[in-house]
Order: structure tokens, then C-alpha cells, then sequence
């Protein structure tokens, strides 16, 4: 799958919210570069590059004798650096979205390509295999919506998502962790949403790419606290 540019952006922000949460302590030996690469399903050269960049932000270190550990001070630098996602930065933030997506999913119905096509497949079929580990299957879905704004063919649109902060794509996946602890609500019902969208996009069905698209935001929205 062909993420760009920023593909090492979106596995730094994967790493740094595990240290952020502690699922990565202070101290506790990274994976292997081989083991990242086969989890997250991205080449070496990717995986050195969020190393390369986490370094640089102080979060992890190397060590005498081989292997990269989380730095000591490594979760208050990343508090330092994180905002906290209230309530009220999470409605805002749906409210940008579906005006920046539901356009940008009109344009990616006009003007896809074959090549975009396969890469919503292939980001479509890597969210649904990634069902039952939810940090891989976020991931896609994010990808998911990045493929959708190269495929509208309009560069300023493509630029703001690939440009996304850390912190915005933090609250995009709290907004998802939300909409997916309602009962009625489970990661395949996602993928169904994800793919109505698809659909859409490969019959140039722009009218229907833009309801699918709204109203999955909408549920999103519904799934926030009020």
C-alpha cells in the first residue's frame, strides 16, 4: 500500500501513544526493527524512520551493546507535548471533518483513478483483516480517509490530512473508541460503513459517496458525549 510521504509519521504517532498510555514504559527494550515492520506492515526503511524521529524528540534511545529502549523521561516529554481531547475538541473536530470529507469524498467519486481504487482496497481489506487488534485496524481506518483525499486529485486537500497533527489524529481515534463502545456498535459494522463509501467511489457515485460519507460521520458524532 502506498501511504506516502508521511507513512512514518502515522507508525511515530502509533509508538507514541503506547508511550503515552504506558503500554510502553520508561526503561522497556522497542521491538525489533524486523517485528515493527511485519506488525504494521510497512517496510524497514519506514520503521526507521519513526525511530529516527522519536529519537529526535527524545522519547527513545540507543544503548551500549545493541537495541532502542523508551527513554527515561520519556512520558513527560510526550505530556509536554499532547493536549487533552475534551469534549468539546472532539464535536469541533467532527464538525471539520464533514465539511473537509464529505466534499473531498465528492471529488474522489469524480476523479478517482485504477490506482486509487486499489489503494482503498488495499486499505479496506488491511482494516478488516486487522478485526480484534484495535490500534492496527485505527490505523487503516485513518489510511482509509487519506487515500480518500489523494483520490480527489486536489493537492490542498491532500496536503491538510497528510498534514494532520499527532494531536488531531489522536482525537480522530477517540472519536472511533467512542462510537465503538455503544452495544450496538462493532469494528465490522465499521468496515461495512467504510465500504458503502468504497462503493460509491468506484461506481463515480458521487450523490451516494456523499450520503455514505455523511452519515457515517454522523454516527460518529451521535456516539459523542453531549
Amino acid at each position: 500500500m502506498n501511504l506516502g510521504q508521511k507513512n512514518y509519521e502515522i507508525i511515530a504517532d502509533e509508538l507514541q501513544r503506547m508511550i503515552q498510555t504506558e503500554r510502553l514504559k520508561p526503561g522497556q527494550k522497542i521491538d525489533t526493527i524486523e517485528n515493527l515492520a511485519a506488525q504494521y506492515r510497512v517496510g524497514r526503511s519506514t520503521i526507521r524512520e519513526a525511530l529516527s524521529y522519536l529519537k529526535a524528540h527524545g522519547l527513545i534511545e540507543s544503548k551500549q551493546g545493541g537495541g532502542t529502549y523508551v527513554a527515561a523521561n520519556a512520558l513527560h516529554s510526550t505530556l509536554e507535548q499532547m493536549k487533552s481531547a475534551n469534549q468539546e475538541d472532539l464535536c469541533k473536530l467532527m464538525q471539520m471533518r464533514e465539511i473537509v470529507e464529505v466534499g473531498g469524498v465528492e471529488l474522489a467519486a469524480r476523479y478517482r483513478t485504477e490506482a486509487d481504487i486499489a489503494d482503498l482496497s488495499r486499505s479496506l481489506q488491511q482494516m478488516e483483516d486487522a478485526i480484534g487488534n484495535e490500534e492496527i485496524s485505527q490505523l487503516h481506518d485513518a489510511n482509509f480517509h487519506l487515500s480518500i483525499a489523494r483520490a480527489s486529485q486536489n493537492p490542498y486537500l491532500r496536503t491538510m490530512m497528510e498534514g494532520l497533527s499527532a494531536s488531531l489524529r489522536d482525537m480522530m481515534q477517540a472519536s472511533r473508541r467512542l462510537w465503538l463502545r455503544q452495544v450496538t456498535q462493532t469494528p465490522h459494522l465499521l468496515v461495512e460503513e467504510h465500504k458503502a463509501i468504497y462503493e460509491a467511489i468506484v461506481q463515480q457515485d458521487v450523490r451516494q459517496a456523499s450520503r455514505m460519507m455523511k452519515q457515517h460521520l454522523e454516527q460518529v458524532m451521535q456516539s459523542l458525549p453531549h
